[in-house]
């Protein structure tokens, strides 16, 4: 089975399109939409509808639930307070309902999916270490566990023998005695340093994890953040992929 999952378009309707567009040409049959479809971009209305469109599972992020009200903003920085009230105002009531519809967690085959951290996806824990990591594995049995939240791509294999570990390829071959973690990093605001789209590419029959990066129009995605009179830091970040 092939799997295309991706997470954190925030409103780039510029970088979706792209991954959307790869879909096409390799035909999953399943595909997987980890959350923060919106919030910082410019795009939101279009977003949510193509995530409605093509996404089987759709996972909800906590910009998502901000959004619709779900979630107060009370703890966003101010510049994502400022976004969030612009993308709620430029959001239409089916378009809002359709992010409140959205999964906290799905489970999917020996798949788990969730926007932060599966074992308590509402609060909205960023994973960055090993011991938050082994938590997870220790806590759950899927073999493949994908989250996004962090903006940055990793693979994570686990065993009781060797523990966690971060793998340092971004295409492996699956070890069936190994289980593993994957953020798959952010269609629309990727924070690593690397201004391209990234999603993964999970394929059970071949037998790989395969994370993946597209080129994209980032200055047209810059150009409508700033014309829309949201924060200029929001354009900017998008060079940077800081």
């Amino acid at each position: 089975m092939k799997y295309l999952i991706f997470s954190d378009i925030h409103g780039n309707l510029e970088s979706l399109e792209k991954i959307l567009g790869y879909a096409e040409g390799i035909h999953p049959d399943l595909i997987v939409s980890l959350g923060d479809v919106v919030g910082y971009g410019a795009d939101p209305g279009k977003c949510v509808e193509l995530v409605e469109k093509y996404a089987q599972v759709k996972i909800c992020g906590n910009h998502d639930m901000a959004a619709t009200g779900l979630l107060s903003s009370s703890g966003f920085n101010e510049t994502a307070q400022k976004a969030i009230r612009w993308t709620t105002n430029n959001l239409n009531e089916e378009q809002l309902e359709a992010l409140k519809n959205c999964e906290s967690i799905f489970h999917h085959e020996d798949c788990l999916f969730a926007h932060a951290s599966p074992l308590s996806p509402l609060n909205w824990e960023y994973i960055y270490n090993i011991s938050q990591v082994t938590k997870i594995f220790e806590n759950s049995n899927e073999k493949f566990i994908f989250i996004g939240h962090t903006h940055i791509p990793a693979i994570i294999s686990y065993n009781e023998t060797e523990g966690a570990k971060t793998l340092q390829h971004t295409l492996i071959n699956i070890d069936q005695e190994k289980r593993y973690l994957i953020n798959t990093g952010s269609v629309g605001q990727p924070r690593d340093g690397i201004n391209e789209a990234c999603f993964t590419i999970l394929d059970t029959t071949e037998g790989t994890i395969d994370q993946r990066r597209t080129k994209y129009n980032f200055t047209l995605a810059q150009e409508k953040i700033l014309a829309a009179g949201l924060p200029e830091t929001l354009a900017s970040r998008l060079e940077t992929a800081k």
